[in-house]
């Protein structure tokens, strides 16, 4: 299902990012993103981990983020997770997954961004369409 969600046929690179994610120094967050190597082939090179992926999309290829679908839930950290977050192992997380297009409506990226839910909580805004 990663192919279609990213904008590739079957078996096309796709570059995998994980980061940590981190709140005044503190780790509150692992995220994962896929994008195809076709819409970013230097990522690797030029990209900075440590700054927006949208900034760089933006600034560097001409991708302007469009809209996205995401889904919450509450999980249990991995051990492998937790270990990477700085948590027990067991500690209930938000996991987001998130599909994201350009302002054409072409597959973006998917991503799997797990937040402390211990430190977290969201608000959203929800109005009426005409």
């Amino acid at each position: 299902m990663l192919a279609p969600e990213v904008g590739v046929e079957r078996g096309e690179p796709v570059w995998h990012m994980e980061r940590v994610l981190l709140a005044d120094d503190e780790r509150v967050g692992l995220e994962s993103t896929y994008v195809s190597e076709a819409r970013a082939p230097r990522l690797d090179a030029e990209f900075d981990p440590d700054s927006s992926f949208y900034a760089y999309l933006h600034d560097r290829l001409g991708i302007s983020f469009g809209d996205a679908d995401e889904r919450i839930e509450t999980v249990l950290a991995t051990p492998r997770e937790a270990l990477l977050i700085g948590t027990p192992p067991a500690l209930p997380m938000l996991l987001i997954h998130r599909v994201s297009r350009d302002t054409a409506g072409r597959p973006l990226e998917r991503v799997r961004t797990l937040y402390r839910g211990d430190r977290f909580s969201f608000t959203t805004h929800l109005g009426r369409q005409d």
